[in-house]
């Protein structure tokens, strides 16, 4: 591109290594949904207590959950690695992803990070559950999130013309004519961790210069209440304070 600013290199290593992990919690997902789902048939036939059943269905809707994040993890991959090395490029027109259309500077109306790695390295740690969430993150989960908020959302996803990231881009009601999106970067999953977050840097700079509200956070709650009021008319504000 010739007006690139900055470009972001995909680290072919560590995205191997998230498709083979992500690939493999959906196959274990899968597997043990339907194991308990054949077992929560049985427990209903044969009439066994209600503790067993509730704890039956829990199981099979866990299954189903993570399933359902395995497939959308692996969509926001195809979002930021495609053919080439390059995951993103920024400039002086907008930002081009390596899976997407161009988004246009006039376009974005907020660049979100959100850092949480210190929350994900509390939860590692804990002796039951941090399995869980050490598999998460070598699935792909991301431990540094930048999202772009978008003034279109359906114009942006029918530019995709089919493409399954289209799926990706989260819409809203309709705020000032047009149905906001939210378009996630799982950045520490496709670069490596120093690329993430200067790439991330780069993004919140350069939405700066052109006045577009953009800012880091620790705390996930703290970005909801920042961001809310951007993309959804219904989150509650403050009288006066909408952006």
């Amino acid at each position: 591109m010739g007006d690139t600013h900055y470009a972001a290199h995909v680290d072919r290593t560590k995205t191997g290594s998230i498709r083979r992990w992500n690939a493999g919690m959906l196959i274990v997902s899968l597997a043990l949904g339907v194991l308990l789902a054949g077992g929560l048939v049985v427990t209903i036939v044969v009439g066994m207590g209600w503790f067993t059943i509730v704890i039956a269905s829990l199981g099979v809707i866990a299954c189903a959950v993570s399933a359902v994040l395995a497939v959308r993890r692996r969509r926001a991959l195809a979002l930021l690695v495609a053919d080439d090395d390059i995951a993103l490029t920024v400039g002086a027109t907008g930002v081009r992803l390596a899976g997407a259309p161009l988004i246009p500077w006039e376009q974005i109306v907020f660049v979100g990070v959100v850092d949480d790695r210190e929350r994900t390295g509390q939860l590692q740690r804990l002796p039951l559950s941090g399995a869980l969430a050490r598999a998460t993150v070598r699935a792909g989960s991301p431990t540094l999130l930048c999202e772009l908020g978008v003034r279109d959302g359906v114009r942006l996803r029918h530019a995709f013309v089919g493409a399954r990231g289209a799926a990706v881009v989260t819409l809203f009601d309709e705020f000032d004519g047009a149905r906001r999106g939210l378009v996630p970067l799982m950045l520490d999953a496709v670069v490596d961790d120093a690329t993430a977050h200067q790439a991330a840097q780069v993004l919140i700079r350069e939405s700066e210069r052109r006045g577009i509200p953009a800012r880091s956070f620790r705390k996930v709650f703290e970005y909801f209440e920042w961001k809310g009021p951007m993309i959804d008319r219904k989150w509650p504000v403050e009288k006066g304070s909408r952006a």
